[in-house]
């Protein structure tokens, strides 16, 4: 004992004296820049005191923009002044001090869709001490009322999005007007024994570019169809119901290469094996027979997604436990058999779904959508079956519902329905290889604009543009890869215009966009939608003041503290001080009762 006491004083001098060091796994603060553009006003510093308070605790608070923050809060009514990484997570508190009244911020519509496909409109509105009021938001085309929804304000400040689905009147391409009324000051009249609603707000008057109570939107007709390639490393009868689904749909064009056995396998439509330049044709990919991916495949797919920004819809037909499926799908997946199947509650207006044997996710990370849950009363338990996740500036669609084919033909063929809509929403959000935009969308007579050409992949050489096939446009690189801008002069008169657009690639590449010049176009103010459109492009949040809590939940879910490897001197602790005294103490002790010194 008297030779391990003395043994223990001697360690730890000697490690006091070596002094070691040791590099251990900890956590940092994460750095978060909470930032309001001046001119200020008191709501924007209201909040930010608020942001600041209450984040402060678990983040490096800083007021300015720095190249090394995990994500920004921006807070006010106009950009920063400094530069915003293209890479940075940004949230936004959209906060000034607002006239009264309800105003359209944003609206979100497509470019183009299909023939006989509604008109899907996303209005995002705010409104100003004007609680209690009823706002009615209606969609004309060509003078005639196709949509229409209401919201009734229950706060002084407040935000609202309205979906509004229109249904495509006349020749396209079709001018949407987006009008806000308030429905408590309208009247109802009959006229020939029909019941109409006249609007307090006199129709005679015109819509300028100060009214932030109309808009309009230009959509035309997709006459490309939807490509979608079915590929499936061994035969499988999840994504054989599925494609028979989308055969059935005229708005498709469908491609399969399904490997059979080894080096058999059936192509048909000129689909491609991943890994193939090809297919970036193609918008969706639908993806089975999961066991038999390979690496270098999974690869593959995963660079069609984050560069061409594709869709790849992944249909498991049995639990994924290892290998390149499993790291291309990623997520924490857990199985769950039901002894009778249910129904699943998916987000309107998708019809619902059949299935009894589950891939639920236990955890869904932000800024992923969940398209459909195990049904449950608690909506804690209620987990994620099918879920869509950004990946890079495509998306990845996981469907858990293992065995939905099973019940196709229940509930009037809502499994055909259900596909068909999801499928036809990823491709049409998936990005064109050559996209052309041009600002402002909607362009008077002889009016300057901006064209936009974007690139998918953005490798395209020898980029050449033109309007009516006479009137080139010189296009100048942009600092973002595959991004080219030119600028023209809208003709002196109203009517359609085309621009033509042609890349040299792997495989030529051509695209036309067509757009509208009106002399009675209405375009939002040019300050509508500066934060909110902030946020939507760097993958984050904007909420109004009131709605702070919803914002710090979600950077709490989204910035995570960054693991770092520490440098420890665990000798220089004042503590081993305790431990030398009692084994010289104990050792003296013992010495002392044997008789020696």
């Amino acid at each position: 004992m008297k030779r391990l006491l003395r043994l223990a004083a001697w360690a730890i001098a000697i490690g006091g004296a070596i002094d070691p060091a040791m590099a251990l796994p900890g956590a940092s603060r994460a750095r978060l820049a909470v930032v309001v553009p001046e001119p200020s006003s008191a709501a924007a510093a209201a909040a930010r005191d608020r942001v600041a308070r209450d984040l402060s605790a678990s983040y490096d608070i800083v007021p300015h923009l720095v190249t090394d923050a995990a994500a920004a809060i921006v807070i006010g009514d106009r950009y920063p002044h400094e530069a915003v990484p293209d890479a940075m997570l940004v949230a936004t508190v959209s906060a000034a001090d607002a006239a009264p009244g309800v105003r359209i911020v944003h609206i979100d519509a497509p470019s183009a869709v299909p023939a006989a496909t509604l008109i899907h409109l996303d209005v995002e509105l705010e409104a100003s001490l004007a609680a209690g009021r009823t706002t009615d938001v209606t969609a004309s085309i060509a003078g005639l009322e196709t949509a229409r929804v209401s919201h009734r304000w229950t706060s002084e400040h407040e935000r609202w999005h309205a979906s509004i689905d229109a249904v495509p009147v006349g020749d396209p391409p079709y001018t949407v007007r987006v009008r806000l009324t308030d429905s408590a000051k309208a009247t109802s009249v009959k006229k020939r024994g029909i019941a109409e609603t006249v609007p307090a707000i006199d129709a005679t008057r015109i819509a300028s570019d100060s009214d932030p109570t109309v808009a309009d939107v230009v959509v035309d007709i997709r006459r490309t169809p939807l490509r979608v390639e079915f590929y499936d490393p061994r035969p499988s009868w999840a994504t054989t119901f599925l494609r028979r689904a989308l055969e059935a749909d005229p708005r498709f064009q469908v491609a399969t290469l399904s490997v059979t056995s080894r080096g058999v396998f059936a192509q048909t439509g000129g689909a491609v094996a991943p890994g193939d330049a090809r297919l970036d044709a193609f918008d969706v990919v639908v993806l089975g027979g999961l066991d038999r991916l390979s690496a270098a495949e999974a690869s593959a797919l995963d660079r069609y997604m984050r560069t061409r920004g594709g869709a790849v819809v992944v249909v498991p037909d049995q639990r994924i436990d290892a290998g390149p499926a499993r790291d291309l799908v990623a997520g924490d997946l857990a199985e769950r058999l039901l002894e009778q199947p249910a129904t699943l509650t998916v987000t309107p207006p998708a019809p619902a779904l059949r299935a009894s044997e589950l891939l639920v996710m236990r955890l869904v990370a932000p800024p992923s959508e969940v398209i459909a849950r195990v049904p449950d009363a608690d909506p804690v338990k209620a987990l994620p079956v099918i879920v869509s996740a950004p990946r890079g500036i495509g998306r990845l669609l996981l469907s858990g519902a293992m065995d939905a084919w099973r019940f196709r033909a229940a509930d009037n063929a809502a499994f055909d329905r259900f596909w068909q809509s999801t499928i036809a929403g990823l491709a049409l959000a998936a990005p064109p290889p050559i996209a052309i935009g041009i600002e402002p969308p909607l362009l008077r007579p002889g009016e300057p604009a901006t064209l936009i050409v974007r690139l998918h992949p953005p490798d395209a050489t020898a980029v050449s543009a033109a309007i009516d096939g006479d009137q080139p446009i010189r296009l100048i690189p942009d600092a973002e890869a595959g991004v080219y801008r030119g600028r023209f002069v809208a003709g002196p008169t109203p009517g359609l215009s085309t621009v033509e657009v042609r890349a040299a690639a792997a495989q030529p590449l051509a695209a036309s966009h067509r757009f509208v010049v009106s002399a009675d176009a209405v375009r939002l103010p040019p300050d509508g939608a500066r934060l909110a459109l902030l946020a939507s492009s760097h993958r984050g949040i904007d909420v109004s003041p009131d709605r702070i809590p919803d914002l710090e939940r979600f950077i709490r879910g989204a910035v995570r503290a960054p693991a770092v490897r520490q440098v420890r001197h665990p000798m220089r602790s004042a503590w081993w001080m305790l431990p030398f005294a009692v084994c010289l103490s104990a050792e003296w002790w013992l010495r002392r009762r044997r008789g020696l010194r």
